[in-house]
């Protein structure tokens, strides 16, 4: 089905999409901006229900994917000029925008060795860098839990670099819970705080393991202590007295996979 205009009823409708995760939750479906991040959504076996293009503004490679995602079943509306901007998805928007239906992901798989928790990361921008540093480092899955930032959010989704597609995160609300359910499944719980616990480089990182990082204001709270069964700290120099926590994050998820590499069996802990 082609339209020439879009309805301002599915105007107010994707507007809301791009700036409610309560919305985005009751239609499941989440915002894919771009022919790149479309393509890859599709090729991780996504189902892909509407594509809206700029037909002006639209490219060869935009209008393959356009005409490629509708013989496939999506709704193919093509717009004018400027009108994607009124998504509010982003400032500069591409000229091609896909709803994408979002994965019922209930947690990491159940032989996983290595999977990221993340608790109340505010920041959408931090929450898609975390998505791509796990699947970057070999991570079986990823945990969003508490009130934190929403992983399918437009932000998130353009930082995950199309991570989120393949690496879908299971989103719970509370993260004890959640942690136990990890401990019950053999994985231990390492726990990040800066200036708390061993250096990185010196703590055990053999699998099986949960990498557990929090906020980025507050960390992970007091009250998830009992559930944490070793910590562990990046060391900084100069007067840096923090790192950003997709920073962070990135630091001990590579140190893991490189660890991993290097010792398979996890016969031995050290560096």
């Amino acid at each position: 089905m082609v339209l020439l205009t879009m309805p301002r009823p599915r105007l107010a409708g994707l507007r809301r999409l791009a700036r409610s995760a309560a919305a985005r939750r009751h239609e499941g479906v989440f915002i894919v901006e771009g022919a790149t991040l479309g393509a890859e959504a599709a090729a991780a076996g996504l189902r892909i229900r509407e594509v809206y293009v700029e037909t002006a503004r639209a490219d060869e490679q935009v209008r393959r994917l356009g005409d490629e995602l509708a013989r496939a079943g999506a709704d193919l509306v093509e717009l004018e000029e400027g009108t994607l901007v009124r998504v509010g998805a982003s400032v500069t928007p591409q000229p091609l925008l896909a709803l994408a239906e979002r994965p019922e992901t209930a947690g990491p798989p159940a032989l996983a060795s290595f999977v990221l928790v993340a608790v109340s990361v505010a920041d959408p921008g931090n929450a898609g860098t975390l998505l791509r540093c796990a699947e970057a480092a070999g991570a079986d899955g990823v945990v969003f839990a508490g009130s934190g930032a929403d992983p399918y959010g437009p932000k998130a989704v353009r930082a995950s670099a199309g991570s989120i597609f393949r690496l879908p995160p299971a989103l719970v609300d509370d993260p004890a819970v959640v942690l136990a359910g990890l401990h019950g499944r053999g994985l231990r719980t390492l726990g990040a705080a800066a200036g708390r616990g061993l250096p990185y480089d010196r703590a055990d990182l053999r699998e099986p393991l949960a990498l557990v990082v929090g906020s980025e204001s507050h960390g992970l709270p007091d009250s998830l202590s009992g559930c944490i069964d070793e910590w562990v700290h990046v060391p900084l120099g100069g007067q840096a007295e923090s790192l950003n926590v997709g920073a962070a994050a990135a630091v001990l998820c590579f140190e893991v996979q490189r660890r991993r590499r290097h010792d398979p069996a996890g016969a031995d802990a050290a560096p």
